[in-house]
């Protein structure tokens, strides 16, 4: 598996951490995913009380001011009443204080949203699945390799001609008023999903409630991939080989998550209940940082 995903990569996928937990909403409860689809259906209201209902109780175990501050919400909508009620540690919440804030000051959703300091895992899988690892027609694919953090714009063109064509070059956008859409099936799979939610990108619309869009990698190289066993455990090259204590050292690019190359390297789901601990980041997000260690308890 290290040599699979050392020589092909990994599929790009957002870390559970940025969109919200795996599973049904009725065990996760709510996930940012949720509060983005309706921010963009500009339903504002909706928008503060999803974050008010915060995650499941099953998922995490919140301190008894924090159950009661949001129940408080739920039943009365009065942000004075729930303030009062938030736990005294002003870091607990802190997302949450700013809303109640803002309602408090504007009573207005949009106003109070704006208060918050700021600081396509379906599509990527549908792509997999119906073309597997192979550009095709009417796929997007970044033909300059530019860096956006330095202002330049990535040249996006419609594959066309599959020969000169890498996987590595082909991205999926992050939908937006800016961005263009594959041509394919990956096209109509985005605007289906687009009228199923009831969302428009639209550039004159408040800010809260677009987005401009961008691009995004299909398949991520996990550079300098390399491991070793650890605790004295034998390094045993078979198929079936299982490897109690091993320890992975590997560069990724910015903005791409290590928890989703582990769950490729391990064929497995980066639950709550994996023994796995990732201490590190990727490193082209800091230069003080040089590799990533993982311990696992899996096969490898």
């Amino acid at each position: 598996m290290v040599k699979r995903v050392r020589n092909k990569g990994f599929i790009n996928f957002y870390g559970e951490q940025r969109v919200g937990d795996a599973g049904d909403e009725t065990y996760v409860g709510v996930r940012s995913f949720d509060v983005g689809k309706a921010m963009l259906k500009e339903d504002f209201s909706q928008a503060i009380d999803l974050i008010m209902a915060g995650r499941s109780n099953q998922v995490y175990t919140p301190c008894p001011e924090e159950i009661e501050a949001r129940e408080i919400w739920t039943k009365t909508k009065d942000a004075r009443q729930t303030l009062a009620r938030f736990p005294k540690n002003a870091s607990t919440m802190a997302r949450e204080r700013d809303l109640m804030r803002g309602m408090l000051r504007y009573d207005n959703a949009l106003e109070a949203i704006r208060c918050v300091h700021h600081n396509v895992r379906m599509v990527a899988t549908e792509r997999i699945r119906r073309f597997g690892i192979s550009p095709v027609i009417g796929d997007l694919y970044i033909a300059n390799d530019i860096d956006e953090k330095d202002g330049a714009s990535p040249d996006v063109q419609i594959v066309k001609n599959l020969t000169s064509i890498d996987i590595s070059q082909v991205v999926l956008p992050l939908p937006g008023y800016n961005v263009q859409y594959p041509t394919n099936e990956i096209g109509e799979l985005y605007e289906s999903i687009l009228f199923e939610d009831g969302v428009q990108f639209v550039k004159e619309k408040v800010s809260e409630a677009t987005a401009k869009g961008s691009y995004r990698k299909l398949i991520q190289s996990a550079h300098e991939l390399t491991w070793e066993t650890i605790d004295g455990d034998p390094v045993d090259d078979s198929d079936d080989h299982v490897i109690l204590n091993a320890k992975l050292t590997f560069e990724l690019e910015s903005g791409s998550y290590a928890t989703m190359m582990l769950r490729e390297l391990m064929v497995t789901t980066m639950s709550r209940d994996s023994k796995v601990i990732c201490v590190g980041l990727p490193l082209r997000e800091t230069s003080s940082i040089r590799s990533s260690s993982i311990r696992s308890r899996s096969r490898r």
